[in-house]
């Protein structure tokens, strides 16, 4: 009787990323994830800057903008927690597709929004 097969081959993938020359794949995957930290924090940075004069023109207490603020870093924790669970049992893509459409659904309806 035949014993199983023997693994020939083991690899470490830690050395060989270590071993690994960094190149134009690694560069570019590093410049998008880069780019895609600091347009992450942008809304955060947007909202920020133009708070004084959205208190200005409207005419509201600053006071007021602190749900706003808090809206946007619950939406962010939220979406960290359940979208990565839900991406790991049905995959990344439909989530990424999901995720793009319900936030362009809602970025059009803050366009619209009549007050805070």
């Amino acid at each position: 009787m035949p014993s199983a097969p023997a693994i020939a081959n083991v690899v470490n993938v830690t050395e060989l990323v270590d071993r690994s020359r960094f190149g134009s794949l690694q560069r570019t995957t590093f410049i998008l994830c880069l780019l895609c930290l600091i347009m992450d924090g942008f809304d955060v940075q947007a909202l920020g800057y133009t708070a004084p004069s959205i208190i200005r023109e409207w005419g509201v207490p600053s006071a007021a903008l602190g749900p706003v603020f808090a809206a946007g870093n619950f939406g962010v924790l939220i979406g960290a927690l359940f979208c990565s669970m839900l991406a790991d049992r049905i995959g990344r893509r439909p989530v990424l597709v999901g995720a793009t459409l319900f936030f362009s659904a809602m970025t059009i309806l803050t366009a619209r929004a009549t007050s805070i």
